[in-house]
């Protein structure tokens, strides 16, 4: 009788274990993760300990060895390897990051100075685990992230798979969201989601107001597009649209099944000076005429980022060819409600920054942040009447006065110092309709927005400032001063008449 009822215990153990080893290898097969080479025990690793070995995965299929090396390049090896923490960490694959790195204007991952990079990596941890299954179906979830931005994790659920999940999918920001290839990779100190595109926090910011042009009084010039098409990704990768009457935008990041429904609008604008009285330039607007929205209950906004600076063929081009897409919007439009109307984005400092350096052209690039097609003419349409074009005006008279305009200080134990009102703060109308253009750069340091470095006449708004994107990285170990200057700008096109000049202390 014993025996009988050691055996049933035995039995009913073996259910319960094999109950619960079929609900767990269920999940992970909900979830699609990717499987790790055999042998592999994350539990039992800290993350520095698994990203590290095998020479950061140099010989295995991985693919984030070069994560591994930015978090050694950024100082942040402690906090990896760290048993006391219990962090939440987004991987980008190798190809990802190295794509992001170049074009941020740097080589190799030793390249970049590491504060920048530390301040971008921290943007994408936060200081809880959090799995696919830790969420509800639909919910997504704002988490501040450890570079005191934040980060959006969000679960949906398709007829074939319970746990997909998705990084940066909020209509509370204009981040870039990316699906999540291999998740829930659980360690001592942590949980890691590996993504195949790079993302991060981008704050969404208000429109700024129309200006009255004939209020104003505005001297223009106009150009026109020279080429535009569209790029279909999947199984038209290989396809040119460089005929077609429309450029189609459509969420550029869709894998797997969906992959084929990827879009990106992409145009060349030649690149001249003014020819109006003065030759100076206020503003440079991009106008599109928008002919076709999918769906228009869906999210309607429409990212634009310059692209590089190749020349293509027209009726040549596809989405494997043509010239890479930058990693951060330079503007954007909402398109709901706009259907058959001209809208205009501004590209002032790209287009400035372009003629300056001499180049003749201009490719800007587009697509949608959620799954939503958004339709432009194109110069094929009806002899061009509603091609896309350039809008140069001349500065109006500024309505702009300066309210704030103190030193920064940034204390040398975090070397990280976010820009207030109080640091910088212009009057005369809304924060959305006021920006500041820079003029110089800091030498000992790094003004950086949603987490990128600025260049000379990289532009943000008051209303960045206020929303906490706007940074200055202070790159020493030694307290030095330093300064950066900019030149503030209103809606209508005004410069006001002296340059800002932003002292810098290092306490």
């Amino acid at each position: 009788m014993k025996r009988l009822k050691f055996i049933q215990s035995v039995f009913v153990a073996v259910i319960i274990v094999c109950m619960s080893s079929c609900e767990k290898f269920s999940l992970l097969k909900d979830a699609k993760t990717e499987h790790n080479p055999a042998g592999y025990q994350l539990l039992d690793k800290t993350m520095w300990e698994y990203l590290s070995e095998n020479n950061f995965h140099e010989n295995d299929s991985t693919n984030i060895g070069l994560y591994g090396r930015a978090v050694e390049q950024a100082g942040l090896r402690s906090l990896f390897d760290d048993n006391n923490v219990n962090l939440t960490v987004i991987i980008p694959q190798n190809a990802s990051l190295k794509t992001f790195i170049n074009n941020l204007g740097y080589s190799n991952i030793g390249d970049v100075p590491p504060i920048v990079l530390k301040n971008f990596l921290l943007n994408t941890i936060i200081d809880t685990r959090v799995r696919s299954f830790d969420l509800n179906i639909g919910q997504t979830n704002s988490y501040p992230s450890l570079s005191g931005d934040s980060l959006y994790l969000r679960r949906t659920a398709s007829s074939s798979d319970e746990y997909i999940l998705t990084v940066n999918a909020s209509q509370t920001s204009n981040s870039q969201s990316t699906g999540v290839r291999s998740q829930n990779l659980e360690f001592k100190n942590g949980v890691a989601h590996v993504v195949k595109m790079v993302t991060h926090y981008i704050a969404s910011t208000s429109f700024p107001d129309k200006p009255d042009e004939s209020a104003v009084g505005y001297l223009t010039d106009t150009l026109y597009v020279s080429k535009d098409t569209y790029l279909g990704n999947g199984a038209r990768k290989s396809t040119n649209f460089g005929s077609e009457d429309m450029i189609t935008s459509k969420l550029a990041n869709e894998t797997g099944v969906n992959i084929s429904y990827a879009k990106k609008m992409l145009v060349q604008l030649p690149v001249k000076a003014p020819t109006y009285a003065g030759g100076r330039i206020g503003s440079v607007k991009l106008e599109v005429y928008i002919n076709k929205i999918e769906v228009s209950s869906r999210d309607s906004y429409v990212n634009f980022y310059e692209c590089n600076n190749d020349d293509f063929n027209e009726m040549a081009v596809n989405w494997g060819n043509a010239p890479a897409f930058g990693s951060v919007p330079i503007g954007g439009l909402d398109a709901k409600g706009k259907l058959n109307t001209w809208q205009k984005v501004d590209i002032s400092s790209h287009y400035i920054s372009y003629l300056e350096q001499g180049k003749t052209f201009i490719n800007i690039g587009a697509y949608t942040v959620a799954d939503n097609g958004i339709s432009f003419r194109s110069k094929e349409f009806n002899n061009g009447k509603f091609k896309s074009r350039i809008i140069m005006y001349n500065p109006g008279i500024s309505i702009l006065s300066p309210e704030n305009i103190n030193t920064v200080e940034v204390p040398l134990n975090s070397k990280v110092k976010v820009l207030t009102l109080d640091d910088l703060r212009f009057k005369g109308t809304d924060d959305k309709n006021i920006s500041y253009a820079v003029t110089t750069l800091p030498q000992k340091g790094f003004l950086v927005i949603n987490s990128l470095p600025a260049t000379v006449n990289t532009s943000f708004t008051q209303e960045q400032i206020r929303k906490g994107v706007v940074k200055y990285l202070y790159n020493d170990d030694i307290a030095a001063a330093d300064a950066f200057s900019l030149e503030a700008r209103d809606f209508q096109g005004g410069i006001y008449d002296q340059i800002i000049n932003m002292a810098v202390a290092i306490k």
